[in-house]
C-alpha cells in the first residue's frame, strides 16, 4: 500500500516562501516544537522542520500540529491584510501572497486529513 510522504512534501512546501506565501522563521518552528513537546536546537530551518514533522508523525500529533501551523499562517495573513488596509497600494504586491497562504492552509488541511485516513485504513 502507498505510504504517504507527508513529512517531506509538507516540509518543502512550508520552507518555500514562493509556495507557502510567507516565511516561517527558525524561532517559529522552535516554538511550535515546544508546544508539541520537543525541544529543538537552533539549526537550519530544513533540519528543524524535518525533525518537527517526524516527531509529529511518531507521536501522532498531526491535528495539534495542524492547529498550530494554521494559527501561524492565519496570523501572517492577518498581518498582510493589515498592511493592505493601511497601505492600499501594496494590495497588488501582497494579494498573491495572501492567496498562497490560503492555498497552503488548504493543502495542509487536506494533507493531514488524508494522512490520518491512510493511517486508519
Amino acid at each position: 500500500m502507498h505510504q504517504p510522504s507527508m513529512p517531506l512534501h509538507v516540509e518543502k512546501h512550508l520552507l518555500s516562501l514562493f509556495h507557502c506565501g510567507c516565511y516561517i522563521n527558525t524561532q517559529e518552528i522552535i516554538r511550535m516544537g515546544s508546544s508539541l513537546g520537543i525541544e529543538l536546537p537552533f539549526k537550519k530551518r530544513a533540519f528543524l522542520m524535518q525533525t518537527l514533522l517526524l516527531h509529529v508523525k511518531e507521536t501522532e500529533q498531526e491535528q495539534a500540529f495542524l492547529a498550530l501551523i494554521c494559527d501561524l499562517l492565519k496570523n501572517k495573513a492577518q498581518t498582510l491584510q493589515e498592511s493592505i488596509a493601511h497601505y492600499p497600494k501594496t494590495a497588488l504586491l501582497l494579494q498573491p501572497w495572501l492567496m498562497k497562504i490560503e492555498k497552503t492552509t488548504y493543502l495542509l488541511k487536506r494533507e493531514f486529513t488524508l494522512h490520518v485516513k491512510d493511517e486508519n485504513a
